[in-house]
Formats: C-alpha cells, structure tokens, sequence
C-alpha cells in the first residue's frame, strides 16, 4: 500500500545516498536468485564502512492527508475506533495485553499484535526521533529481504512505523510502498501499556508470522541501550562506521 511521501525529499535524499553504494550493493539481486529482493546469504557481498555516507539532519515524515497525498493508514489511529474503550475501563494492565495479543492471534487477518511499557515507549519516542531510519533484515528461506524502517511517532494524529523494502526505498523513497506499518495507540498509557497494531499489506514479502518476527526486531535494535548504540544511532549518526556485513551476522544470517 503506497502510504506517504517525505517532506522535500529530504530524507529521502539522505537515505538514497547512505543505500547507494553500501547496502543497496551487498544485498540487492546480486546473488542470482528468482525473486530480486532476496539475495542468498552464501553470496553476499561485504560492505565496507566507507561506503555509509549521508547528510546529516531529521526531516521526519508528512503525517497529514494532503501534505503530499498520501493515503490513510489500514488502520485507524486512534484507538476508540479500534475498540471500545469502555472495554478497558477499570481493567488492569495484565488484562488489557492479554485481550489484545487474544484479538490479533489470528494471522490470517494479515494484522498482529504488540504492547509496549510506558518508559518503553518513550525509550522508543526519544530514540526513533533521534535515529529516524534503520535496515532491518527478514528471513527467507532462500536468504534474507532488506527492508528499511520509518519512523513517524511525532504526529499527534498519527504515530507510525512504515517498512519499505531497500529496493524501493532506493529507487524512489517518497513513492515507495509501506509492506507493513505499525500502528501505535496511546491512549491507555496512564496504564502503562501502549498497544500497537501491525498491518500487513504484501503478505508475499512479508506475512504475519514475518511481521511478528519483524517488529520485536526493530523493537529489540530501538529499545536495548547497547543494541540502539552499536547499530541504529550508528547507521544514523556515524555511518562510515557502520558494518553491515557485522550486522547480519550478529543477527546471525551468516555462519
């Protein structure tokens, strides 16, 4: 689902530079494989720091229809339109995460569930701002898709994360397609839990059980304090020394 466009190209731009040589290299149709966006993990190419380089500078995402003509979200993005907050009322937090992993169990839907913590999410707000892009590896039986990661949490109307693939992204980041895009509700926070939906929209690139997979990914790579360090404010701060080849394999991709 094409979703939205980036404010003047800016980060578009950045990110273009920084996939152009590096990753766009090492895991784009290199390998020979049927499908382009899969490259085979015994053929990856090496990418060396020298090849991360971009402008330095948050853009962040236009998050208003008709700043750009994006289409609305798959899902609503607030949350009395989800469920019925009366629902909640007067429940606890054990209860709320419980109902709401119960409601996205069924992954035929092409929709999951996740909850955060109050202080994780406002973990996740202040380093998604700082580190607003990030590439993010997916499994596949034949070897890995590169998807890349947007963060829009600022919007007051709407606070969302857009996965795109590297291939699109690089080709023209403000028409690229959201393949999967989590919503985050924040209504219940004072109950501290943050609830998030994640909507799948090209389950031949990414399906749920991916999806589930894929979020506490990037989560894990946001929230944790040496993961964040090492490798997201990295790629977005110091990219000459980002190693992608080092960072497969601490995801363990390759022997």
């Amino acid at each position: 689902m094409r979703m939205m466009m980036l404010r003047g190209g800016q980060l578009g731009k950045r990110a273009c530079e920084l996939v152009r040589r590096g990753v766009a290299r090492s895991v784009l149709g290199e390998a020979g494989t049927a499908d382009p966006l899969v490259v085979a993990t015994t053929t990856t190419t090496a990418t060396t720091s020298s090849s991360w380089t971009f402008a330095r500078g948050y853009s962040g995402l236009v998050g208003m229809p008709g700043e750009g003509g994006w289409q609305s979200p798959p899902s609503p993005t607030t949350l009395d339109k989800v469920v019925k907050l009366e629902t909640f009322a007067g429940q606890s937090r054990e209860y709320i995460e419980r109902t709401w992993m119960k409601f996205h169990e069924d992954e035929r839907m092409g929709r999951i569930g996740h909850t955060l913590t109050r202080n994780e999410y406002k973990r996740l707000l202040r380093n998604a701002q700082e580190s607003p892009i990030f590439v993010v590896p997916l499994e596949k039986p034949e070897g890995y898709v590169t998807l890349v990661v947007q963060w829009q949490l600022q919007n007051p109307q709407s606070k969302l994360a857009l996965f795109t693939s590297l291939e699109e992204f690089q080709g023209n980041s403000m028409t690229a397609n959201s393949h999967l895009t989590l919503t985050h509700y924040t209504e219940l926070a004072k109950k501290d839990i943050v609830l998030v939906r994640g909507d799948v929209s090209s389950p031949k690139l990414i399906n749920a059980f991916e999806a589930r997979m894929l979020t506490k990914r990037v989560y894990d790579h946001y929230l944790h304090p040496e993961k964040y360090a090492r490798w997201v404010k990295t790629f977005n701060h110091a990219s000459s020394q980002f190693d992608f080849k080092a960072y497969i394999k601490h995801l363990g991709f390759l022997a």
